[in-house]
């Protein structure tokens, strides 16, 4: 049941796209189509290409605010059109960006944004992001949810993922929706939401498991090797 009008979070996209000097070369622009496509759907949005990590950081850093200025009382919603793999992103120029750079950079948008940042990582293993939010230290969290795929999707999945994805929140269905929906548009069960708060508790919960296991197996090898009572020796001479 979507959001009543009035109730709804009025939002814009901001997309930040670095293609592959082959995308370049070959005229292929995620962020040319998501912008007709929210445009289509009167979603306001902006877009900045990084080819570098400083043009990067300055679409973050410098674009953002511009852009939030642009679009008063309107919430962004940061979305990452990129190469990517489970330790972060491949911009334009072959340099990365891993997880904990990109935390740095969004941490203080969230925290301005009173923890409800929407990242969307439209890229491979985007989903990957939810580490920036696995920290044991009690940190500012990167983002409120993340949407991303934990496989690699092709061009028309993310297409028409993302725009079913606007679409519905525009619409007012809430992100878990959202989600479920823009799978079954684009034929895959692959595309998912996180929120930060879930990562850390995870990550918390697989530490302290792994902390327990660890301590059992440090103490059964401990036990194996230690010379074992003789028993049988100490029977047989309680009975002489």
């Amino acid at each position: 049941m979507p959001v009543p009008p009035e109730k709804r979070v009025r939002f814009f996209v901001y997309i930040i796209e670095t293609p592959s000097a082959v995308d370049l070369y070959q005229g292929r622009h995620e962020g040319t189509m998501l912008e007709q496509s929210l445009r289509l759907n009167q979603i306001p949005c902006a877009a900045h290409l990084a080819i570098s990590s400083e043009a990067f950081g300055a679409a973050v850093k410098i674009g953002l605010p511009e852009a939030m200025k642009a679009f008063p009382n309107l919430v962004p919603i940061i979305h990452i059109s990129a190469h990517g793999d489970s330790k972060g992103l491949v911009l334009s120029d072959s340099s990365r960006v891993d997880w904990h750079e990109l935390k740095t950079l969004l941490q203080p948008v969230n925290k301005a944004l009173n923890r409800s940042l929407i990242v969307c990582m439209s890229c491979c293993e985007g989903y990957s992001g939810v580490q920036m939010a696995m920290t044991l230290d009690q940190e500012d969290y990167p983002f409120f949810a993340l949407v991303g795929n934990h496989k690699s999707p092709t061009w028309a999945e993310t297409s028409v993922a993302f725009s079913t994805f606007y679409h519905l929140l525009n619409k007012g269905h809430y992100v878990t929706e959202a989600v479920s929906a823009m799978n079954s548009a684009a034929g895959v069960s692959s595309f998912c939401v996180e929120r930060a708060e879930d990562s850390r508790k995870y990550y918390i919960e697989y530490c302290n498991k792994h902390v327990l296991q660890t301590a059992q197996e440090s103490l059964e090898q401990s036990a194996s090797s230690e010379p074992k009572p003789e028993t049988a020796k100490y029977a047989q001479g309680s009975g002489s």
